[in-house]
């Protein structure tokens, strides 16, 4: 798997976590994260995160941190952004069915839905290491 992509997760000042639900339950994955590859127009890590985020949430947001570490699933390796929404709310692109703001302890309980075991662990991984940074700044 040599796959990178990059994503946010999303924490608004009420400690609330941006969960998305990819359309038809793609890849068994009942709730998420936004992420995805790099484009050409991009010209950052950074900025692909914030793109991703703004296409699967219609959230206009700013990086706070770097979430140290890679997270590996079935089909990538996945570096995130600790993310904090600043801008108008647009509609979320054919990816996403639905968008949720919720307390980090049901973000937890929405990751459990997701099928694979590797996804699982990915977006529970980064949700702890996501509070983490958040609690160190």
């Amino acid at each position: 798997m040599s796959e990178l992509a990059y994503g946010g997760i999303v924490i608004n000042n009420a400690g609330e976590v941006l969960m998305r639900s990819p359309s038809g339950f793609w890849g068994g994955y009942a709730w998420t994260f936004a992420k995805g590859g790099s484009e050409p127009q991009d010209q950052s890590p950074e900025n692909t995160a914030l793109r991703e985020v703004r296409e699967e949430t219609g959230y206009v947001c700013e990086v706070v941190a770097p979430i140290p570490g890679a997270f590996e699933s079935e089909t990538c390796i996945t570096k995130y952004f600790l993310l904090r929404p600043i801008g108008e709310v647009h509609s979320f692109d054919h990816e996403t069915q639905e968008i949720r703001w919720v307390s980090k302890e049901e973000a937890f309980k929405l990751i459990n839905l997701t099928v694979p075991e590797k996804g699982r662990l990915r977006d529970s991984n980064a949700l702890k290491s996501a509070i983490e940074v958040m609690q160190s700044l």
